[in-house]
């Protein structure tokens, strides 16, 4: 079998819905344009964030199997490097090398890359090559990982933003009641909101967690937003409500600021959403700089380099919940007997009320079969490969230029 071309679409952030405008503590909150903590700015993570938000990228071959991926956030970067980078080395080879074109890709983009868009890139086409080769056994890719350690996946409810608390209250309560035995918080404000803000992030938890009871696990992302010292402050006034973690309390580059951070207290800390390839990984686990590892399959050099992160983190036993529910990631979680649950993004009722008649579309609506909890886990992904039907109406209508 020969690889014969590759096509890459840019997919609009509008395809994940309007919960991006929501008010939250953000990496680019100290800067006052792009805070949104109270509500009064929803562009503004659209300023820094789109226009485009992935980046789908379909493999052809001569055996008439097209694969399917998709890297995010580069912008139009990723588009670029498939189509004067990637697509010149991998056209013409077999797909079922994966470990030698991965490697061609790394060394090859290694002037311009290592970290970032390239890796994007390099994420797209990797699990464009999983996925033909599924298609080819005729086989989900988790048999190909050595078949499934559990008969269906466990998740957690990762939405809960800070619209109000009455807002907030009703939808851990929603939660909980579906099911679901954990779910995920996001936190208001960062250090320019001062004391008060440390004050309204903790009644954010605290309203959760008097909502749902101690059985539910709870945790909280405080999305790069924190410095060092402020987490520290903040997980100390978090520690009498028994999280399950806080994630992203400091910029992924600080590294030793975040095994200060995770020394500092009994809350445990999670992140690797924005690092890239196993070299990132070793260091964060030879630092301890978390207790829960979080790579995404779709940044992070795909597939075949998550595999090697699982093996790494596993001998460290730090487990591994990866960011985002997306098909690929439930194949990963299904054979890996490392990897305890998913991240599952449901729309809560409220917002469901507050569109109305409008059509909602949610981060997976470029894809023909979502993933779907019901009672707290998700069946195993359907279909051979990775499970990346394409629905097609929607992919048109999110494409951008």
């Amino acid at each position: 079998m020969e690889i014969t071309d590759i096509s890459v679409t840019k997919v609009s952030t509008e395809s994940w819905g309007e919960f991006v405008e929501f008010p939250l503590v953000t990496v680019m909150s100290k800067f006052e344009e792009y805070n949104n903590a109270e509500g009064d700015n929803p562009q503004a993570r659209r300023k820094w964030m789109g226009p485009v938000g992935d980046v789908v990228v379909e493999v052809e071959t001569d055996a008439g199997i097209t694969g399917v991926g998709h890297g995010n956030w580069a912008t139009g970067a990723i588009a670029t490097i498939v189509e004067e980078t990637l697509s010149k080395l991998v056209v013409g080879e077999d797909p079922r090398q994966r470990e030698r074109l991965w490697d061609m890709m790394y060394r090859a983009t290694i002037p311009f890359g290592r970290k970032g868009a390239a890796i994007e890139a390099i994420s797209a086409v990797d699990l464009a090559l999983w996925d033909i080769v599924g298609k080819e056994a005729d086989k989900p890719v988790y048999e190909l990982l050595g078949g499934p350690v559990q008969d269906e996946i466990p998740a957690y409810a990762s939405n809960l933003h800070p619209v109000d608390l009455d807002t907030l209250e009703r939808e851990a309560l929603e939660y909980a009641e579906e099911g679901f035995d954990a779910m995920k918080l996001r936190f208001q404000h960062g250090p320019e909101a001062g004391r008060e803000g440390m004050k309204k992030n903790e009644e954010i938890v605290k309203t959760v967690r008097d909502a749902v009871g101690h059985d539910i696990a709870i945790a909280g992302d405080a999305y790069m937003g924190w410095t060092v010292r402020y987490a520290k402050k903040m997980l100390g006034r978090l520690e009498k409500y028994d999280m399950e973690w806080v994630e992203e309390p400091v910029i992924p580059d600080d590294l030793d600021g975040y095994a200060e951070v995770r020394a500092s207290s009994d809350v445990p800390i999670s992140g690797g959403e924005h690092e890239f390839t196993r070299w990132g990984y070793k260091e964060m686990l030879e630092k301890e700089a978390v207790d829960i590892l979080q790579p995404d399959v779709h940044r992070m050099g795909g597939l075949t380099e998550l595999l090697r992160v699982d093996a790494m983190a596993s001998a460290r036993d730090v487990p591994i919940i990866p960011h985002s529910g997306t098909n690929p990631h439930l194949h990963f979680i299904a054979a890996s007997a490392n990897s305890p649950m998913a991240e599952y993004f449901p729309i809560p009722e409220w917002y469901k009320e507050q569109q109305g008649e409008k059509e909602s579309t949610y981060a997976d609506a470029i894809y023909q079969h979502p993933p779907n909890a019901e009672g707290g886990v998700i069946p195993l992904p359907e279909g051979v490969g990775l499970s990346a039907e394409l629905n097609r109406e929607a992919l048109e209508h999110f494409a951008v230029e």
